[in-house]
């Protein structure tokens, strides 16, 4: 597993449900919709999620802040601020 991001915001879309928000300094590309994500709460819990959609953008820091949504498979309180994301990749 490589490491993706820590959750800096969590938020639910009614059109698209739930979306995590981090940035990445160094990622440059992601895997595929439909592939799986491994979020680990500070708590030690362990979800596994599919990714239903995500955006990679530039912030004006020169770092990429990555905006995965999740769909409605899970709700926002479920995935605390601080939580740490992983691609199987």
């Amino acid at each position: 597993m490589q490491k993706l991001m820590d959750v800096g915001d969590v938020f639910e879309s009614k059109e698209y449900g739930t979306i995590i928000v981090g940035i990445n300094p160094l990622h440059t590309s992601f895997n595929e919709i439909g592939d799986k994500i491994f979020v680990r709460t500070p708590e030690d819990q362990e979800l596994e999620l599919k990714v239903v959609s995500f955006q990679v953008s530039n912030s004006s820091i020169n770092k990429k802040m990555v905006g995965i949504c999740l769909g409605k498979s899970i709700r926002p309180t479920d995935i605390p601020l601080g939580s740490l994301v992983y691609t199987f990749s």
